[in-house]
C-alpha cells in the first residue's frame, strides 16, 4: 500500500445503522460513518470493497480486495472450541448413497469398481483444447439422463448459438437442462448458479471451472480465493445433500490447462477431487487415438486406458478395454506363477534367505554381519 494513503474495510456496526472503516495498516485508527454522514450511501454501496483515502488531499475511492484484507474478518474469533470426534460404526449414511449411476457402456467398469459415477463425489475432466472433454461429459450427462437421473450441464464458455450447432451432430442431447450462464449478465451469477442447484441433481457438470470462477469473481467484486472457496464450498454442501431433494449431488467439473499441461486452479480443488480424470492423445495431438486415464481415483483404478472416438458420436472401444483388462489378468497371473515356482526351487533345494547370508558372509565376524543387516536395514544410511 502507499505511504500516501490509508486503507479501510467496512463492516456495519451492532447499532445496525452505523458504518465502521476498520483500518488495513498497523495501528490504524477506526472511522464511524453515521447515517449524517457526507459518505455514508457510498460507503453502503461500496461495501465488500476496500475504501483507499489520500493523505494529501483526503480523495475517498473504492477498490476490490485483492490482497484478502477482509479474510481476518471472515470468522468469528472463538478461545473456547468444543470438538466432537465421529466412529465410523456411528456413521448415520442413507444407503443411496452406495447406489452408483450407469451410463450402460463400459465407462461404467472403468470409472469405478462398483460401476458408475458415485453420488456425492467429484471427478474432475483435463485435457488439451480439442480433445473432446466437453463432448465426452454431455454424452455421459445424456445417457445417465435416459437412465432417469436428474442432471444439469452449466455452461460458461458456450453460447445457444455454439449448443445449437452441437444438437446436428448429437440430436439425443436435445432434452438436457442446460444454464447458460451468458443469458444472465442482468443478475448476480452467483445466485443465480446457487438457485439452480437448490433445485437438487443427481450430477452436474461444469464446464468450465475456470470460467465459471471468473464470471463469478468479475460480476460480484470477489477475489480469485474467496471465488474459489465458494464454489468448493458448493460442491461440498451439494455433495453431503444440501438441497431441496436432498440429492447427493456429483460434479463433473472440467477444467482448463495452461501451456505447461497443467490445470489451471489450487491444490484445495486437487485434494478434495474424488479422481482426476485425463482425457489425452496416444500420438501426435490431433491426428493419433483419443484415450482416457485416471491418475487419481478413490472409487476405482488408476492407470487404465479406455480408448475412445468422436467420428459419429462418442464411441468407446469396449473391445480393446476387455482385451486390455484381460492381458492385465495374465500378466500377473504369470508374476504370481514365477513368484511360487521361485520358493518351491529354494524349498527342494533348502534354500532361503538366511542361508544366502550365511553362505556370503561365512569369513566374516558376528560383528560385522549384524552391521551389514543393519545397513540393509537402514540404520546407518546408504552403503558406500
Amino acid at each position: 500500500m502507499s505511504e500516501n494513503r490509508l486503507q479501510y474495510t467496512i463492516h456495519k456496526a451492532s447499532n445496525g445503522n452505523d458504518f465502521i472503516l476498520k483500518g488495513t495498516g498497523i495501528n490504524s485508527e477506526a472511522k464511524i460513518i453515521e447515517p449524517g454522514h457526507s459518505r455514508y450511501e457510498w460507503v453502503k454501496k461500496n461495501q465488500g470493497r476496500v475504501v483507499n483515502i489520500s493523505t494529501t488531499n483526503g480523495r475517498w475511492n473504492s477498490s476490490t480486495d485483492y490482497h484478502g484484507a477482509y479474510e481476518p474478518y471472515s470468522k468469528e474469533i472463538t478461545k473456547d472450541v468444543k470438538v466432537t470426534l465421529t466412529k465410523l460404526d456411528d456413521l448415520n449414511i442413507d444407503s443411496s448413497l452406495f447406489i452408483n449411476m450407469k451410463t450402460d457402456t463400459v465407462f461404467d467398469e472403468f470409472c469405478s469398481s462398483d460401476g458408475g459415477f458415485a453420488p456425492g463425489t467429484n471427478v474432475m475432466f483435463t485435457g488439451s483444447p480439442g480433445i473432446g472433454k466437453t463432448t465426452v461429459g454431455i454424452e455421459l450427462l445424456s445417457k445417465l439422463q435416459d437412465a432417469g437421473k436428474k442432471v444439469l450441464f452449466i455452461s460458461a464458455e458456450m453460447s445457444q448459438i455454439d449448443m445449437a450447432r452441437y444438437l446436428k451432430r448429437f440430436p439425443h442431447w436435445g432434452q438436457l437442462p442446460i444454464l447458460f450462464l451468458g443469458d444472465h449478465t442482468d443478475s448476480c451469477p452467483k445466485t443465480v448458479i446457487e438457485s439452480v442447484l437448490n433445485e437438487g441433481w443427481d450430477l452436474i457438470l461444469t464446464d468450465s471451472y475456470t470460467e465459471v470462477n471468473d464470471t463469478v469473481k468479475e460480476e460480484c467484486n470477489l477475489t480469485r480465493s474467496k471465488t474459489e472457496k465458494w464454489f468448493l464450498d458448493l460442491m461440498i454442501t451439494h455433495n453431503k445433500g444440501g438441497n431441496n431433494l436432498k440429492k447427493y449431488t456429483t460434479f463433473v467439473t472440467i477444467l482448463q490447462l495452461n501451456k505447461g499441461g497443467q490445470f489451471v486452479g489450487s491444490n484445495k480443488l486437487r485434494h478434495m477431487t474424488s479422481a482426476m480424470l485425463n482425457l489425452r492423445w496416444d500420438g501426435e495431438e490431433n491426428t493419433g487415438r483419443r484415450y482416457m486415464e485416471f491418475d487419481k481415483n478413490r472409487v476405482g483404478a488408476v492407470g487404465k486406458k479406455l480408448f475412445f472416438t468422436l467420428d459419429a458420436g462418442v464411441s468407446f472401444d469396449e473391445t480393446r478395454f476387455v482385451r486390455d483388462k484381460q492381458t492385465d489378468l495374465l500378466v500377473e497371473d504369470e508374476r504370481k506363477q514365477l513368484d511360487a515356482e521361485g520358493v518351491a526351487f529354494d524349498d527342494i533345494f533348502g534354500l532361503d534367505a538366511d542361508s544366502y547370508e550365511d553362505e556370503n558372509n561365512e569369513d566374516l565376524t558376528d560383528e560385522e554381519i549384524q552391521t551389514e543387516k543393519d545397513v540393509k536395514n537402514g540404520l546407518y544410511g546408504e552403503t558406500v
